[in-house]
């Protein structure tokens, strides 16, 4: 047998086996990570989720739910997001200005409706398929006092209400904030308490 043959087999060999011990700890981390986080949800609902289990998934007061770890890469910070399987008539989201996005808006390339509360319409930028319905949403003290709590946690990004989820991110990346019980466990209870708030029922199982 060629002797160059024999090299370049023992050389894939040797990566191959690399790359799987290396697949092999980061599968066994993100169990280990599932089941830190999993006492965050109801007791007995968790489970490791995602590729290498970077998500895990859990009940949180009826709601089925997600937590993925997003890590940084080139273009994106990483993070986290939480899911919430809801039932909603609205669609809307909310995020934290950017520069250039009120110029964007003001140019009509993006929405960016007023809800009617100074505070939370200087700092995010909200659109949604009607304003009125938008409009509609924050008109209750209830509702406007959950987001404000929500929106001021540390590294809140954004959220997006869709007819069968919402999804709220954190960013940057923080170990800190992502990797703790406690600290999921308070991301819980804000967002639940908004899509409550909303009047936004778990969705049918």
């Amino acid at each position: 047998m060629d002797t160059e043959i024999v090299k370049l087999a023992l050389v894939v060999a040797i990566l191959a086996g690399g790359l799987a011990m290396v697949l092999f700890m980061l599968a066994k981390k993100g169990r280990q990570r599932a089941e830190k986080l999993g006492v965050a949800f109801e007791l007995g609902t968790s489970e490791a989720a995602g590729v290498l289990g970077s998500a895990v998934n859990g009940l949180f007061r009826g709601y089925s739910c997600r937590y993925q770890i997003q890590y940084p890469s080139q273009h994106d910070r990483g993070g986290s997001t939480l899911r919430l399987a809801i039932t909603s008539p609205h669609q809307w989201s909310a995020e934290v200005t950017k520069p250039g996005t009120r110029m964007l808006a003001q140019f009509g390339l993006l929405k960016d409706f007023e809800i009617g509360d100074r505070e939370l319409d200087e700092h995010f930028r909200f659109s949604a398929d009607d304003e009125g319905s938008l409009r509609s949403v924050f008109g209750t003290e209830a509702v406007r006092d959950a987001m404000h709590v929500l929106t001021a946690s540390e590294n809140f990004e954004s959220i997006r209400v869709r007819p069968e989820r919402v999804d709220v991110r954190w960013s940057p990346r923080t170990p800190r904030l992502d990797e703790e019980p406690e600290a999921l466990r308070t991301r819980l209870e804000f967002v639940a308490a908004l899509v409550f708030a909303c009047g936004y029922p778990p969705a049918a199982q």
